[in-house]
Parts: structure tokens; C-alpha cells; sequence
């Protein structure tokens, strides 16, 4: 069961635009910009997804856990408001385009992001707690948890976002499952 079902047209057939390395157990999509449930977030190129096993289960020690990356047409410096607006902007309409109850407003989401402290000024990274209606699995407002990294790409002149999100906070044991999943070495030579 995939974050999009048939949402968005899948681009399962771009083959090479594959940027993130996980574990083999977890599901993978890549979706093209400008998303169709989120047209606001202007941007050119892509975002490769990977979802933990049992993501979809509420239950479960996985809930909401997955990665993803936008490889995209950043040129300038990734910042706490545009995380935030943008953020904002892919969980509303997400949310939105999946709500098949027909009677209700979901509600907007809330972000919250704060930059990390890091030894690297030009590569600002975040942690975020974003307060989201689940319009797939539990029709309630839930908390997610993410942690953002930005890498640029010198040749390119490019900022890639990997972005690590979980309804389960920091101190869980999947953060270090989540941790594991990464760029691969070449990605910033990956075009959009």
C-alpha cells in the first residue's frame, strides 16, 4: 500500500532517478513536480520516496515512517520558513486529495521546524514536529516527527532535501532505521 494511491500519476517507469538507498524490505515510488496534490509548492524535478514495511499500520512499530528527497530546482539555501511553508503545503493537499468524506474540512496541518546546531553553516538541517490530519489510516490529527538534511550540489548549483519523518518521536528505536536510509554517492549527478 503506497502514500499516493491513485492520487498522482506514478512515474514507476523513470528508471535511473532512483537517489535513496533503504533497506530492501521497504516500498519505494518516485512522483514527479509539480505534484498534482500540492501545485503550490513551485518546483521542477522529483521526489524519491521510501516507506518502512509496515507504514500503514497504526498499530505497528513503523507507523508513518518513511524517507524521501526532493530532487528538485533549488537554488537557494533551504531555510526554517520554507521548510515550514512548503511542509504545509504537501501535507494540506495531500491530506486533502485523500479525504473521501465528503462532509469534512481537514483540518490544516501545523509546522513547527527548528534548525540544528551543526558545524556546517551552509548546510542548514532541521527537526520538525508536524501536527497532520491522517486522512488514510486513523482520520485524526497526528503528530510526525522529521529530521531534514540538506546537501548542495556544487556542479549543479543545487540543494537536495532528504527528509526522515515518523509518527514515532525521537527517542524510538526505528530513528536508527530511518538514519540508515540515505543518499546514494552520486546523487547529486542524478538530473531531474
Amino acid at each position: 500500500m503506497l502514500l499516493l494511491y491513485s492520487v498522482v500519476v506514478f512515474a514507476q517507469d523513470e528508471k535511473g532517478l532512483d537517489i535513496l538507498e533503504a533497506d530492501s524490505t521497504w516500498l519505494k515510488e518516485i512522483i514527479k513536480f509539480p505534484l498534482s496534490f500540492a501545485q503550490d509548492i513551485n518546483y521542477k524535478g522529483y521526489e524519491d520516496l521510501r516507506f518502512a514495511k509496515n507504514w500503514s499500520k497504526p498499530e505497528g512499530s513503523e507507523f508513518f515512517t518513511y524517507a524521501f528527497v526532493w530532487n528538485i530546482n533549488l537554488t537557494e539555501m533551504p531555510t526554517k520558513i520554507m521548510l515550514e511553508a512548503n511542509m504545509k503545503l504537501y501535507y494540506d493537499g495531500l491530506m486533502t486529495a485523500v479525504n473521501k468524506d465528503a462532509n469534512l474540512a481537514v483540518p490544516e496541518s501545523i509546522m513547527n521546524f527548528k534548525e540544528k546546531a551543526t558545524t556546517n553553516k551552509s548546510l542548514p538541517a532541521f527537526t520538525g514536529e508536524m501536527k497532520v490530519y491522517d486522512s488514510f489510516f486513523t482520520k485524526k490529527v497526528i503528530t510526525l516527527f522529521a529530521d531534514v538534511e540538506t546537501i548542495y550540489c556544487k556542479a549543479q548549483n543545487k540543494y537536495l532535501i532528504l527528509f526522515r519523518v515518523s509518527s514515532l518521536d525521537f527517542e524510538n528505536s526505528i530513528w536508527k532505521k530511518l538514519l540508515n536510509v540515505t543518499l546514494i554517492k552520486n546523487a547529486c549527478m542524478i538530473s531531474y
